[in-house]
């Protein structure tokens, strides 16, 4: 099977002509909507005002999920060319698509807050691909799991803790650094892991 071949049955076999359009779409509505609207949420320490926009990536995560594990088993295991590079070329143009999102959004609502969607996408499906190497599909819960504790003790008063990344201001070089690493790190451990079950 010629090169092309294999990328268009890998993509069809992903869903990728209909996930990848909605999944998009679905973010940036999302974020559009949500704009910079912030909402009282009981904590242990208190009741923060969370932004809405850290839960706009979990629709766009459920998507990825969803496309990473609409495969073909047999004809991947046995198959002479292997998919990983493909399922992490996929999951990179999803979150680079992802920032240019929010970057448009941004631009749009003129508020550069909306940037967040996207550095937050990065993170958040970094720790699902991490635990995706052990949980699988289950591994779609990780980024909420991280959502729920940020909001239960992640907040001092209004103002974050460091270790929460996604709930730091929009220019928090941390937040950056540590979403590009946390991305990395996921992508390598899909990469180990499906060599193991190769």
């Amino acid at each position: 099977m010629r090169g092309e071949d294999v990328v268009r049955w890998w993509f069809k076999a992903r869903k990728g002509h209909t996930l990848l359009p909605l999944s998009l779409a679905v973010f940036a509505a999302a974020l559009y909507a949500v704009q910079d609207t912030t909402v009282l949420l009981p904590s242990i320490v208190g009741s923060p005002r969370v932004a809405l926009s850290l839960f706009v990536p979990v629709p766009l995560l459920a998507f990825l999920m969803a496309m990473l594990e609409s495969r073909l088993p047999a004809a991947e295991t046995s198959g002479v060319r292997s998919t990983t590079r493909l399922d992490n070329a996929l999951v990179i143009a999803v979150m680079a698509a992802a920032v240019l999102c929010s970057g448009a959004v941004a631009a749009v609502q003129g508020a550069a807050a909306a940037m967040t969607g996207g550095r937050n996408a990065l993170f958040l499906t970094g720790l699902m691909l991490l635990g995706r190497a052990w949980a699988g599909q289950a591994a779609v819960m990780f980024p909420v799991g991280w959502l729920v504790t940020v909001v239960v003790v992640g907040f001092r008063g209004n103002v974050p803790h460091v270790w929460t990344v996604i709930a730091l201001p929009v220019n928090d070089p941390f937040a950056a650094g540590a979403s590009l690493v946390v991305f990395a790190i996921g992508l390598a451990a899909q990469i180990r892991s499906s060599r193991k079950t190769a």
